[in-house]
C-alpha cells in the first residue's frame, strides 16, 4: 500500500508541534537513521523515499538535518555523515504521533470501506487508499509545478479510478456532518499534502520566508468562469470554493478587478444561453454554464436583465472594472505565434474567447512591468479555473524555463498559497472536491455530439420520444456519457446511440422487475411522470433547430446594448474629467493660498512652527507623490464607476428592444 496519505497526516501533526515548515520534516529524517552507525545524507534521502514517499532534494535535506543537529538529535561526524544521538533516540521513543496518526487513518479507511459496501461498490483498503491519494493529488499537482516550474506535473499525477469518485465525495459530506474525527483526519491529509509541496522549492532558505512575505497593493483580475462561480451561476460544487477564495483574497486586502473586455465576454456567453438552452436537459449534469442555468430555471428575461445590469452586479459584489482600450473582435496579440500554441491546449476555443485569454495575459504582463519570481512581488495576477490556460501560460510563455510566476494563476493554487501564509485558516475540502467533481459531469463536447446524433435519429425516425425518454430513467445516460473524455467524441455515433437506447429500455425493465412493493411501483411511476414532464421540451426540440434569424436577432440585441454602453462610458469619462478638473483646481488653489499666507505672515528666514508644518506638507506632497497619485486615480475610478452605473440603472436596458 502507498503510505503517502499516512505521511501527509503525519506532516500536519508534526507541523503543529514545530515552529515552521522545515520543523515538520526533521523528525522524519532522524527516524530513518540507524541507531549505532553514521550515514550520509544520500542514505537518508533514499530511506525517506522508501518509507514515506518523500523525494527530498539533497540541498533541502541538508537544511532539514541541520535543524535536527541544532536540536541535538543528530551529530555531524564529518562534512558528509550524520549519526543519531542519545537525545534523538529519546525523542523518537517519546514520539507517539506516528501511532496516533496510524490509528486515525486505519479507522478512516475501515469506515470508508463500510460506506462503499453500502453503496454497492465493495473496495478493499488498498483501493480506498489509492482513491484518497488521487483525490489529494488533484489538489497539489499544479501547485507543485507552480512552486517549481521545472518539475513536470505528469511525473506526479496519479490517475483517477473513475466511478468511485462520486461516492468518495458523498462520504466526505457525510463525515463533515456526522463524523468529525474522520473529517479532521481528511483535513490533516489535505493540509499535510500542501505543506509537502514546500520540499519542491528550489531555494530552501525561502521555505522559512513563506509566511513572512506579505502581499501589498496587489491586484487580482478574475476570469469569466470564476466570476460566474462567485455569482452562483455554476453548479454549487464549483460556486462554493470560488466564493471561499473570494472571501480569502478580500481578507488579504487584494484589489479585486475584472477587465472591461472580460465583462464583454461574460455578456456574450450569457446572451448565447438564449439560443443554446434547449440543448441541455434539466435532469442531466453537463460541464457547462448553460446546463447549470437551465437547471436553475433561467429564462430569456433573466439573461437580458443580467446583461443590462452586469456593471452594478459586479460593483455590488466588490469587483472593480479595469477599463482598457482592448477590442476583442479585432485584438491581435503582441507576441506572434501565440495563437497556434494556444490551439494545442484549447483546440475548440473560438476566436473571441482566445482573444480574451491572450489579452488578459498580455495586460497582466503590462501591469507587472517586469518578470517576477515570487507571487508576493506580482503587481497583478489573472485568477482562473482554466487548467489548460494555465498550462499554456507556464509552458509556452517562458515561465517553465525561467522559473518565473505565470500571469494566469489557477484558483486552487492561490487557495493553497494563502493557506500556507496563514495555516490557522481551517479551509473546508470544497476546493479539492470542485477539482475532483469536474470528472463527475458529462464533458460539454461529448454531450453536444450526443445531442446532434439524437437529433439526427429523430429526424430520420429511427428513435421515437418514448425510447429517447428511457435514456433519462434513473440517470442512465448520465452515467454512460460521464465516462467519456473530450477526445473520444468520435465514438458517439448513431449506432452507439441506438445501442444505448436499447440498453436503457432493458435497464428500465430490469429495475421494474426488481421492485415488488406497491410503494416502490408508485415511486417508479412518479419518476417516469417527472421525466416526461421535465424533458418533454428537450425531446420535442430535437426536431427543431434554431433559425439563423433567431441567432441574428439575439446578436443584434447584444450589439445594440454594447453600443449604448460604449456611449455611456464616453459620457461618464467626460463627466469624471470635468468633476476632477474642478477638484484639482480647488486643491491647487488651497495650497497656493496657504503658501501665500505663510510667506506674507512669517517670511522664509524664521524657523517657527507654522513654517515647519508648511514645509512638512510640501515634503509629504513631494515625497509621497506616488501614493497621492494612486489615491487620486482611485478617486477618479470610483467617480467614473458611480456615474456609469447610475446611467445604466436609469436607462433600464433589460427592457430595451
Amino acid at each position: 500500500m502507498d503510505r503517502s496519505i499516512y505521511t501527509y497526516a503525519l506532516i500536519k501533526s508534526l507541523y503543529d508541534q514545530g515552529h515552521d515548515y522545515i520543523d515538520s520534516f526533521w523528525p522524519f529524517a532522524i527516524g530513518v537513521i540507524p541507531a549505532e552507525i553514521d550515514v550520509e545524507a544520500g542514505f537518508v534521502q533514499r530511506e525517506l523515499n522508501g518509507k514515506y514517499g518523500f523525494k527530498i532534494p539533497l540541498h533541502v535535506l541538508e537544511i532539514i538535518l541541520t535543524r535536527a543537529k541544532r536540536r541535538g538529535c543528530v551529530e555531524k561526524k564529518d562534512e558528509k555523515r550524520y549519526k543519531l544521538t542519545e537525545k534523538g533516540r529519546v525523542y523518537l521513543d517519546k514520539l507517539e504521533t506516528e501511532k496516533q496518526v496510524e490509528r486515525r487513518i486505519n479507522n478512516l479507511l475501515e469506515d470508508m470501506k463500510k460506506f462503499f459496501q453500502k453503496g454497492n461498490l465493495p473496495l478493499n483498503v488498498d483501493q480506498i487508499n489509492d482513491l484518497l491519494l488521487s483525490f489529494l493529488q488533484k489538489n497539489i499537482e499544479y501547485f507543485v509545478e507552480f512552486i517549481n516550474p521545472s518539475i513536470a506535473v505528469a511525473k506526479l499525477a496519479i490517475p483517477s479510478i473513475g466511478s468511485q469518485d462520486n461516492l468518495l465525495i458523498e462520504y466526505i459530506k457525510l463525515a463533515e456532518e456526522k463524523k468529525p474525527e474522520n473529517y479532521n483526519t481528511l483535513q490533516e491529509m489535505v493540509f499535510g499534502s500542501i505543506i509537502s509541496v514546500v520540499l519542491y522549492i528550489e531555494e530552501p532558505s525561502e521555505i522559512t520566508e513563506i509566511r513572512r512575505r506579505k502581499f501589498r497593493h496587489r491586484q487580482i483580475f478574475l476570469d469569466t468562469n470564476f466570476v460566474f462561480s462567485i455569482l452562483e451561476l455554476h453548479n454549487h460544487k464549483f460556486n462554493e470554493p470560488a466564493k471561499e477564495l473570494f472571501i480569502l483574497v478580500k481578507r488579504y486586502g487584494f484589489d479585486i478587478k475584472v477587465f472591461d473586455f472580460t465583462v464583454n465576454e461574460i455578456c456574450r456567453v450569457i446572451n448565447k444561453y438564449i439560443s443554446e438552452s434547449h440543448r441541455y436537459p434539466i435532469t442531466v449534469g453537463v460541464d457547462t454554464l448553460f446546463s447549470s442555468l437551465k437547471r436553475k430555471g433561467w429564462t430569456k428575461t433573466d439573461t437580458r436583465e443580467f446583461i443590462a445590469d452586469i456593471e452594478n452586479i459586479l460593483h455590488n459584489n466588490g469587483i472593480e472594472i479595469e477599463w482598457t482600450d482592448v477590442d476583442l473582435d479585432t485584438y491581435d496579440p503582441q507576441k506572434q505565434g501565440l495563437r497556434d500554441l494556444m490551439k494545442v491546449y484549447k483546440y475548440r476555443q473560438n476566436l473571441f474567447s482566445q482573444n480574451h485569454d491572450l489579452a488578459s495575459i498580455e495586460k497582466i504582463i503590462e501591469l507587472r512591468g517586469k518578470p517576477v519570481r515570487r507571487i508576493e512581488n506580482s503587481k497583478a495576477c489573472f485568477i482562473t479555473s482554466d487548467v489548460r490556460l494555465c498550462k499554456f501560460n507556464l509552458r509556452e510563455m517562458g515561465h517553465k524555463e525561467n522559473g518565473t510566476v505565470c500571469e494566469a494563476v489557477l484558483d486552487r493554487v492561490l487557495t493553497n498559497i494563502l493557506w500556507l501564509k496563514d495555516p490557522s485558516i481551517k479551509l473546508p475540502l470544497k476546493a479539492i472536491i470542485a477539482a475532483h467533481s469536474r470528472d463527475l459531469f458529462i464533458k460539454r463536447r461529448i454531450w453536444d455530439k450526443f445531442y446532434d446524433v439524437l437529433q439526427q435519429l429523430k429526424k430520420e425516425e429511427k428513435a421515437d420520444d418514448e425510447k429517447i425518454s428511457n435514456l433519462f430513467y434513473h440517470g442512465y445516460i448520465e452515467d454512460v456519457l460521464r465516462e467519456f473524455e473530450e477526445p473520444e467524441a468520435d465514438k458517439i455515433t448513431p449506432e452507439f446511440a441506438l445501442e444505448e437506447i436499447e440498453k436503457a429500455a432493458q435497464y428500465k425493465e430490469e429495475l421494474r422487475k426488481r421492485k415488488i412493493k406497491e410503494l416502490e411501483k408508485a415511486k417508479d411511476e412518479e419518476i417516469e411522470r417527472k421525466i416526461k414532464q421535465q424533458e418533454g421540451e428537450f425531446i420535442q426540440r430535437l426536431k427543431k433547430t434554431v433559425s439563423n434569424r433567431e441567432l441574428e436577432k439575439e446578436t443584434e440585441w447584444l450589439g445594440r446594448i454594447e453600443e449604448i454602453k460604449k456611449k455611456i462610458r464616453n459620457r461618464a469619462e467626460k463627466s469624471t474629467k470635468r468633476v476632477f478638473f474642478w477638484k484639482k483646481t480647488f486643491f491647487v488653489a488651497i495650497i497656493t493660498i496657504l503658501f501665500a499666507v505663510c510667506l506674507i505672515k512669517y517670511g522664509w528666514d524664521v524657523f517657527d512652527i507654522p513654517r515647519i508644518i508648511f514645509m512638512l506638507i510640501l515634503a509629504i506632497i513631494g515625497g509621497a507623490g506616488i501614493s497621492i497619485k494612486r489615491l487620486w486615480q482611485k478617486g477618479e475610478e470610483k467617480c467614473y464607476t458611480k456615474i456609469y452605473n447610475k446611467k445604466i440603472k436609469e436607462l433600464g436596458l433589460h427592457e430595451y428592444e
